[in-house]
């Protein structure tokens, strides 16, 4: 007891397992205290206290080895109940816990958080009676009686030899009798891995569907292991419905592959639809040209001007429809990596923007870069549109940039760093938005860093920018390194 309170020692090493215990615990069982056991030291000072009611043991802990702890609590306190809360969810685990005395075993799960408050109370009623176990019975029979939890044992033909009333439930039947009407030999072949190569397939959980007397259809998760007692063989297992979980999961991959089939479908719109535009685009502007050529000093300083306008808009029509297009190329190409050296496709990015570094006197710079896991061709467009907007938004200075990397825990953290005029800190987000132009007085269509930023999440990074008014931008991205 502490302060008058029941008190359960929660032994665990997985602070994140013990943190969310202690809360459905504290939750449901307002009268209990808990207290945490995370090493050796902290359980030697509770068994020197010998002052607890229950307990509840992680069997996996990297301190002590949990069946052998079972085994000297049961030794040195055989009338407080143990509870084996773990993650090893392997049948013939539990069989061993429950011969040493467990009260009961839980595999963590969802389920099987929301039952331990339960276990607990079932645990510390006094007036709990236990049957005795029959000739051939299950050794699970001491839990047979638990509502709760669907346990049975059976014959390898399909015949049930006990049951558990949460497994009766499950069957939707009120007695043994009734549920060995039923067809549940798929289901026992499943529970005891019948059908492997090399035999049974024991102590794995695994997904199998249950026909209800009603006619329904359930999923279950079944653990079961193969008993052989002298002459006769039988399966025990433990079962716990997951079909709600189950249609969750079928719903999210439809809803998966409508949402998938819907944007490859917008991709191809628009793909043909910029493929499309294209060509009345360059008519416009190649016939507007040669009207202007064609009528050279017959339509006067007002008239060209207007021609000019129409080629200019023409342009950048023509600009942003070859964005858009390589915008939903970024989308509509199979993912596909190949080791790269990132030092290499810089230098692509550049042979590519050689005339506008000669023509702006700039200086590119670079500290050394890996080889990777990318898409090679969408790295080297990062590249293009961050140098290039570099360029494109200098200040008085020719323009410096530098490119580096650095390795950080499982990623790479590359940068673009410019001495241009830079950006405003509240914009820093809204300029990797597609049509995004802080600046419309210089040439862009506003897509190239939507660009960068489909492709880094193509790959599963990030992309943001560090950046003040007339002191430059630096641009950080990030690759996983698997």
């Amino acid at each position: 007891m502490r302060d008058g309170l029941p008190l359960i020692l929660l032994i665990d090493d997985d602070p994140d397992d013990r943190a969310l215990a202690r809360i459905v615990l504290e939750r449901d069982l307002p009268r209990f205290a808990v207290e945490e056991i995370a090493d050796a030291p902290a359980f030697g000072r509770a068994c020197g206290r010998r002052s607890f009611d229950l307990v509840i043991l992680e069997l996996k802990l990297g301190w002590a080895d949990g069946l052998a702890l079972l085994t000297a609590l049961k030794e040195d306190w055989p009338e407080v109940p143990v509870i084996p809360f773990t993650r090893l969810g392997d049948a013939e685990t539990a069989l061993r816990a429950t011969r040493l005395g467990a009260a009961d075993y839980l595999v963590k799960s969802p389920g099987g958080f929301l039952r331990l408050p339960q276990a607990v109370r079932t645990a510390l009623d006094p007036v709990r009676k236990r049957a005795r176990p029959a000739a051939g019975a299950a050794p699970l029979e001491s839990l047979v009686d638990r509502a709760r939890m669907a346990v049975f044992s059976a014959t390898p033909q399909g015949r049930l030899l006990n049951a558990s009333p949460g497994f009766l439930q499950l069957l939707g039947v009120d007695d043994l009798e009734s549920a060995n009407a039923l067809d549940l030999e798929p289901f026992i072949a499943a529970a005891a891995g019948w059908g492997g190569a090399n035999g049974p397939l024991a102590g794995a959980a695994r997904e199998a569907r249950l026909r209800r007397a009603d006619g329904r259809m359930i999923w279950v998760e079944v653990i079961g292991t193969v008993v052989r007692d002298g002459g006769t063989t039988r399966i025990d297992g433990l079962v716990e419905e997951i079909t709600g979980r189950k249609e969750a999961e079928e719903e999210r991959a439809r809803q998966s592959a409508e949402l998938r089939r819907a944007n490859e479908e917008l991709l191809q719109f628009a793909s043909m639809a910029s493929h499309e535009l294209q060509e009345p685009v360059r008519m416009m502007e190649r016939y507007t040209q040669l009207l202007k050529e064609d009528s050279q000093g017959k339509l006067g300083a007002e008239g060209e001007e207007l021609a000019d306008v129409v080629v200019g808009a023409a342009r950048r029509l023509r600009r942003l429809i070859e964005d858009l297009l390589a915008l939903t190329r970024v989308e509509a190409r199979e993912r596909r990596l190949e080791a790269a050296s990132i030092e290499d496709l810089l230098e692509q990015a550049l042979g590519d923007l050689r005339d506008t570094v000669e023509e702006t006197g700039a200086a590119v710079t670079r500290s050394p870069l890996p080889k990777i896991e990318v898409e090679p061709s969408q790295i080297v467009q990062i590249f293009h549109n961050l140098i290039g907007n570099a360029l494109k938004f200098r200040g008085q200075e020719p323009p410096k940039v530098h490119v580096a990397a650095r390795r950080e825990g499982g990623e790479w953290v590359f940068s673009v760093r410019d001495n241009g005029i830079g950006i405003d800190p509240a914009e820093a987000e809204a300029v990797f938005a597609i049509f995004k132009r802080l600046r419309t007085e210089i040439p862009g269509t506003g897509v190239g860093l939507a660009i960068c930023k489909k492709i880094v999440e193509r790959h599963g990074g990030r992309i943001w920018v560090e950046s003040e008014p007339g002191r430059g931008s630096t641009f950080y991205f990030t690759i996983p390194t698997s």
